[in-house]
């Protein structure tokens, strides 16, 4: 064993050279203990508070070297060896049972001279002496009288036995002789298979299910993974035995450091890492931040990803190991279940779709959180999904723990998506099965509860859009419900594979099934005739400074205010119009008249309504009709005139503009100004109307105050 100070000597020397009384220095030594717990001896304890004090008590009585080796002089069976390098890595502690049934300890350490690396093997008591003299990474160490055998991977390492010595932080050496502290992490993109005793540090972005099974011989074992990531990829780490414990208490999302794994190739053909008995796990909790990099690296096969990668249209078989890219068309809500075991999961639906064909995508828990509404139109990639049959006996790719995610800007890529033929909504006939439309939602209703003949509650929720051409119904029952979710009045939508239901003498309608794609659409090309949606302009894009005061506009001018609804000026709200001279018709009982073409069968509704804003510098009234107006109140002018008739009056549509708080609302309003030739004065005829969204207000206002 090495020759070492005493407890008394420590703190003497403590002492000696800080000034401190004695009982101050037992008493940090003790506070020392109950800091650290059972990982720490009275002896190691007093090593750390002097060096914590930097008071040096390395300067041991010298031993006489007789002769000392350099790594590169190392080879196996050397039965006394003495060497001396500095300290690159410390592994974990390891436990184990000897043949005779008593305990053992082992603990290793990696050390470098200038001639290479070598890993030093202390047991039993040894180990101690690590602890004990509070060994860091950086420390030089002396090695005297170890011997050398080779390892399970033919490696050469150096053991301490009962008559070997240990200097830590050994006097009299020349620590320029010795490599310099580099760091021993690696980053996930530079790692190489069949490398050992790699170390990373990294952010868990999966934690694998634990997974038992038995050996040939009988015994248990167990194994978890962990997928990383650091800001240069992703990698699988496999925890084996006992060390799947040091990962019981990590978290999704936990920063950690791993030292002494082992990179192999992967069933699968992508390296992983693997624990090995040296491995050690570390919570970082004052780690930098790392923004991962979602993308599983690691393929061996030195070909390009692409290459790897099927076209949607070829995957046909279940059951079958898919990789494979898609433009992302569709992102269903996260749902949540209870498992008959009590556990629970979540889901995720997702639709792709390459120049080859559109697919279904199913993400499984931790799975669902990789991919959010905001990545509608990047490309996703997808290595190692698995195929399933869906309800309807469609192909689905199922993405579980061993699938590996990742999404890129489509303009980074050259995938080519579909080219969907989308059809008129005036040329929709029963005598079709599905079909791909596209068009401005108009109406929307909201999410009804049903009771079936059967007893069962189900959803129900309606909505009606329109092109350039017409207009049409749309019904989504059950789980289709939930691909409505997000959508708002006035919002352009793509519909794929809608179905088409049959005619019952209101004209054709259509209906969302679980093949149904529904996708918010980045083109306007679906806007009726004249329409202008209100949803098109947001404060985050308005050009702030062409906002006007209300004290400074005139007539004839195209302005943009920004201004508070203070008043609904409350005059008829649906006005009944001749379809063919788009005149007001009169009214007499149930029966319209046109003053041109007499009797209206079905009038023609058309919403107008006023209200009065102020800016600060003024008031105006501002005038919303038609589509706008539908859009502002949430419903058709159709259902406003049912509403007015359901309550008999003409001013209901009025309260439930005040039910949804649009007096006092802030509003974003486009439009031309007028002269009202009844009040004399100044009107603003609008043509788009948002409420302000504060959020993207301010960022507007930051970016417009730095840009002048």
């Amino acid at each position: 064993m090495s020759s070492q100070r005493s407890l008394k000597e420590i703190i003497e020397i403590i002492s000696n050279e800080t000034s401190l009384g004695k009982e101050e220095i037992h008493k940090r030594i003790n506070d020392k203990m109950e800091e650290l717990g059972e990982f720490v001896t009275e002896l190691g304890a007093a090593h750390i508070v002097a060096r914590e004090m930097s008071v040096d008590l390395s300067s041991e009585p010298p031993i006489q070297v007789q002769s000392q080796l350099t790594v590169d002089q190392l080879a196996p069976e050397i039965t006394s060896v003495n060497i001396l390098g500095r300290i690159l890595r410390i592994y974990d502690r390891y436990s184990f049972k000897k043949k005779d049934g008593t305990d053992g300890v082992l603990q290793s350490i990696l050390i470098e001279d200038t001639t290479g690396k070598v890993r030093v093997v202390f047991w039993d008591q040894i180990v101690s002496e690590l602890q004990d003299k509070n060994v860091k990474v950086g420390d030089p160490i002396r090695i005297l009288n170890g011997y050398t055998k080779l390892s399970r991977d033919q490696s050469v390492e150096v053991h301490l036995g009962i008559r070997s010595q240990v200097q830590i932080r050994p006097s009299g050496v020349d620590e320029t002789n010795l490599p310099e502290v580099q760091s021993m992490f690696v980053k996930i993109k530079d790692i190489k298979r069949n490398e050992i005793d790699l170390s990373l540090v990294a952010r868990i972005t999966q934690i694998d299910d634990l997974l038992e099974f038995e050996r040939k011989d009988g015994t248990k074992g167990k194994k978890r993974g962990l997928l990383v990531g650091d800001e240069t990829g992703e990698i699988h780490i496999n925890f084996w035995n006992d060390k799947v414990d040091a990962i019981d208490s990590l978290a999704f999302g936990d920063i950690i450091e791993v030292v002494g794994l082992a990179a192999k190739e992967g069933l699968r053909g992508f390296t992983e890492l693997h624990s090995s008995r040296y491995t050690n796990v570390s919570k970082q909790d004052k780690a930098e931040d790392i923004i991962v990099k979602k993308g599983f690296v690691g393929s061996g096969t030195g070909t390009a990803v692409d290459a790897q990668l099927t076209t949607i249209e070829q995957i046909t078989g279940v059951s079958d190991l898919v990789s494979t890219k898609g433009l992302i068309v569709n992102i269903v809500p996260i749902h949540e279940f209870t498992r008959e075991d009590g556990t629970k999961g979540k889901v995720r639906n997702v639709s792709i779709s390459d120049k080859s064909g559109i697919i279904g995508v199913v993400l499984w828990d931790d799975k669902t959180e990789l991919i959010t509404e905001e990545d509608i139109n990047k490309v996703l990639f997808i290595k190692n999904g698995y195929t399933r049959k869906g309800r309807n006996d469609d192909i689905e790719i199922h993405c579980g723990n061993q699938t590996l995610l990742d999404t890129k800007p489509s303009d980074s890529d050259d995938i080519e998506p579909l080219d969907f033929d989308f059809m008129d909504i005036k040329d929709i006939s029963d005598d079709l099965v599905e079909i791909h439309v596209k068009g401005i939602i108009t109406d929307l209703s909201a999410v009804q509860d049903i009771v079936t003949k059967n007893n069962d509650t189900v959803q129900l929720r309606k909505l009606k859009i329109e092109d350039q051409t017409a207009s049409i119904r749309i019904t989504s029952w059950r789980e289709n419900v939930s691909k409505l979710t997000g959508l708002a009045v006035g919002d352009h939508i793509e519909l794929f594979n809608a179905k088409v239901k049959e005619d019952t003498g209101y004209g054709s309608e259509l209906l969302i099934t679980r093949n149904t794609i529904v996708k918010k659409s980045l083109s306007n090309s679906s806007n009726p005739q004249g329409f202008v949606s209100s949803l098109t302009v947001s404060p985050k894009e308005t050009n702030l400074e062409k906002l006007k005061d209300i004290e400074d506009i005139e007539e004839g001018d195209d302005v943009t205010i920004q201004a508070t609804v203070i008043k609904l000026i409350e005059k008829q709200f649906v006005y009944p119009l001749c379809p063919e001279c788009k005149k007001k018709t009169k009214k007499e009982n149930s029966n319209y008249t046109c003053s041109e073409h007499g009797k209206v069968t079905e009038p023609l509704n058309r919403i107008l309504f006023t209200f009065i804003a102020n800016d600060g510098t003024g008031n105006i009234n501002v005038l919303c009709a038609g589509k706008l107006a539908e859009i502002v109140l949430g419903m058709s002018a159709n259902d406003a005139a049912r509403m007015v008739d359901e309550n008999e009056s003409d001013k209901a549509p009025y309260q439930y503009l005040k039910a949804k708080n649009f007096v006092n609302s802030e509003l974003i309003i486009s439009g031309k100004v007028n002269k009202n030739p009844y009040l004399k004065s100044l009107e603003i005829i609008a043509n788009s109307i948002e409420r302000v969204k504060y959020n993207e207000a301010t960022k507007a206002m930051i970016n417009q105050i730095h840009t002048d």
